[in-house]
């Protein structure tokens, strides 16, 4: 597992934004990788950014590793310092 990226420069944290700002309008993007970018990008652990969210740390593991079903009350937890809220996106070729 890798360390904390406490040691990002400025740079990096603003290439990381572009990358989530990418990534969230999306309906293709993964839920691990914009979880996992998201506490990246504040510099937490995971124990870090569990703690700060209020889920258990081997929860956030195991959705940053795509391991199990998690419910939208965690996953909205884990949104909620970003101001993100989980929500129904159809595939962009998708005709309803």
């Amino acid at each position: 597992m890798r360390r904390v990226h406490r040691n990002l420069k400025r740079d990096e944290i603003e290439a990381l934004r572009d990358k989530l700002a990418e990534l969230v309008p999306q309906a293709h993007a993964e839920i691990p990788e914009l979880i996992r970018t998201m506490r990246l990008i504040v510099r937490k652990s995971q124990a870090e950014y569990a703690h700060l969210c209020g889920v258990s740390p081997r929860v956030l593991a195991d959705i940053e590793a795509g391991k199990g079903v998690q419910t939208t009350e965690t996953l909205g937890k884990l949104l909620r310092p970003f101001g993100f809220k989980l929500g129904v996106v159809a595939p962009p070729s998708s005709s309803i």
